[in-house]
């Protein structure tokens, strides 16, 4: 089903995935954007037919093309410590469904974070073949809490200072930032960065209910890798994991590998936060694509096994998640329905960010798609109306 991009087509027979919901319809493409969506039973919005080449994809689910908001590295690289790495790891994604994502900078020198920036700054309007868009980058740490380390390097973790935060602010290459809203000064932090347009997770944190209110309040609109490296549950001492599970709003990461998460886990964060709140991630590090072996995470060494990717010390270090692994996991975890887990990773974390060129499948959308076959398994990703992989 190789797309040629220079014409307009329509992907004929499948069922689209239309309000978190699966559509039988067809999907008119044009210039890298849908045009039309003509749903059997129902018209949505439709351009004219004639003169498109038809891509039969009968019997498959298109979906809007996946987004990762937390992606370390893949095929051996670490974005941390080579953020020129970025182009190699976006031309991997394809093969998982991902057509947009985050590059994502752990705890790490301000050196790191300054490269990360000036290299995704010259990304912008160059061409690299078949790949997914690095959209923007995900800092997570530097602030965050030294109790909820997970494999982040101590000796990097400092506050954030009004000069970075500006840099951040004012540089259109920050999209997400992870920090812990207990800290002195992370109240202020949250408000500058939201004020700039960029999203604020609490992540590594021990952040009571009380302090995500404050930090709602000041902008705060996410949750990092709920469960991991945060502190534990109690019914007397809820702290961030029952903040997040009791609030209405906040929109949560899941590391849904079956690894930092058990099923079980998985299955009461689903029931208590549903589609709309849940932002499958993979957290992937060098090791996804890769052989088991060794590899890096920022100043770590890492090794990865049939147990996951763990520091030499044992400490969970990311994942070699697939994200399109992490949808099928989702539903064999809770029982959902196939277009309720793709929300996770296609409307949920598009709305978090705040795109509305992509995320759903609407007249005037980028024409990232992920067709997969009704078990979630993947036949293609096509990315600016062009097949960026194909099974």
């Amino acid at each position: 089903m190789t797309c040629s991009p220079a014409m307009r087509r329509v992907f004929r027979g499948a069922e689209l995935v239309i309000d978190d919901a699966l559509r039988r319809g067809d999907l008119v493409v044009d210039g890298g954007r849908i045009v039309g969506v003509e749903l059997i039973g129902g018209a949505a919005s439709a351009a004219p037919d004639h003169g498109l080449e038809v891509v039969d994809v009968g019997g498959c689910v298109i979906s809007p093309g996946f987004i990762d908001l937390q992606c370390n590295g893949a095929v051996g690289v670490d974005i941390t410590s080579d953020p020129d790495g970025i182009v190699a790891v976006a031309r991997a994604l394809p093969r998982f469904g991902v057509t947009s994502f985050l590059p994502t900078v752990v705890t790490s020198p301000a050196a790191n974070r300054r490269a990360a920036i000036d290299a995704l700054v010259a990304l912008r309007g160059a061409s690299y073949q078949a790949g997914a868009d690095p959209i923007g980058l995900h800092l997570e740490g530097p602030m965050i809490s030294r109790q909820h380390l997970g494999a982040h390097a101590p000796e990097h973790v400092v506050a954030l200072d009004a000069a970075e935060l500006d840099q951040w602010a004012t540089s259109d290459a920050v999209r997400l930032v992870t920090l812990a809203p207990e800290l002195p000064g992370a109240v202020a932090a949250i408000e500058r960065l939201s004020r700039a347009g960029i999203a604020v997770s609490g992540g590594h944190t021990a952040m009571t209910p009380t302090e995500l209110a404050a930090a709602k309040g000041a902008g705060l609109s996410y949750a990092t890798h709920l469960f991991n490296a945060m502190a534990p549950f109690s019914h007397r001492a809820p702290g961030p994991i029952g903040a997040v599970l009791a609030d209405d709003a906040v929109v949560a990461g899941l590391i849904c590998d079956g690894i930092h998460v058990d099923p079980v886990a998985v299955r009461m964060a689903w029931r208590a936060l549903g589609p709309s709140r849940v932002s499958l991630v993979s957290d992937a590090v060098g090791a996804l694509g890769s052989p088991f072996g060794r590899s890096r995470l920022g100043h770590l060494e890492v090794i990865h096994d049939a147990d996951g990717v763990r520091t030499l010390d044992g400490v969970l270090a990311g994942s070699a998640l697939a994200l399109d692994q992490a949808v099928r996991n989702l539903m064999e975890f809770t029982g959902c329905e196939l277009a309720e887990a793709l929300a996770c990773v296609t409307s949920t974390p598009a709305d978090l960010l705040g795109l509305d060129d992509r995320g759903r499948l609407s007249v005037g959308s980028r024409a990232d798609l992920t067709i997969l076959d009704r078990n979630g398994e993947l036949v293609a990703t096509v990315i600016g109306g062009v097949t960026a992989w194909q099974r």
